[in-house]
């Protein structure tokens, strides 16, 4: 891994300007997936790259992209993956430490579905991979792990994404010492923050990590 923070704008919901803005002052590179080339132009975002068929793109935003000068990766609008998979995999193709894809959820349940099952590709090639959106972050568990940025009673949800998964925690109202999760049980929803650090260790399977912040930013 090179260290590098990749940052991938999708098209879905845009909700917090400003935990974008912070996002993207820590980004070292930016990809645009389709769609999100439109909303980062508006934003006066620089992009790095943009992915994707275009399909979203109006003939303003199509002149724009050839006239700035981030790289063009087209594709045709036949094809077997999302546009968000392609970017994701150009960003895993570069080796870097982390990935957070901030505008991933929105109106479409299909698309959110894809987009939160996209984060094993992360873990199997041994990367962090983020899902962000106004005051929400989710990512895959599937050994032992801090949670960063974490406040006093921030929510924690915990849902097993393999059939079971053996769990335990530190730092959480209902804690839980080795328990299994499963993927047919909302059992590990809605916990909440009460001592810090919050840990979590999973010993078989693995998790979906969604940490709602209680601080508005």
């Amino acid at each position: 891994m090179n260290g590098e923070t990749i940052l991938i704008l999708a098209s879905g919901l845009w909700d917090n300007h400003r935990r974008l803005d912070r996002l993207v002052s820590r980004a070292d590179y930016i990809i645009a997936a389709n769609g999100g080339w439109a909303k980062a132009r508006q934003r006066g975002i620089h992009v790095d790259i943009v992915v994707g068929d275009l399909d979203s793109l109006t003939p303003e935003d199509r002149k724009t992209l050839l006239e700035s000068p981030a790289t063009v990766h087209s594709y045709p609008h036949d094809k077997d993956w999302t546009d968000l998979e392609l970017a994701l995999d150009h960003a895993l193709s570069r080796l870097p430490s982390r990935i957070v894809i901030f505008g991933a959820l929105g109106d479409r349940l299909d698309h959110t579905l894809a987009n939160v099952f996209l984060l094993e590709k992360g873990c199997l090639a041994g990367v962090s991979v983020e899902l962000v959106s106004a005051h929400e972050t989710a990512w895959l568990v599937n050994d032992v792990h801090e949670i960063p940025s974490v406040q006093l009673g921030d929510r924690v949800s915990l849902l097993a994404i393999t059939d079971r998964a053996e769990v335990k925690t530190s730092g959480l109202r209902y804690a839980l010492n080795g328990e299994f999760l499963y993927r047919t049980s909302s059992h590990g929803i809605s916990n909440e923050v009460i001592a810090l650090p919050v840990q979590i260790e999973v010993k078989h399977g693995a998790l979906l990590v969604v940490h709602a912040s209680t601080m508005v930013t």
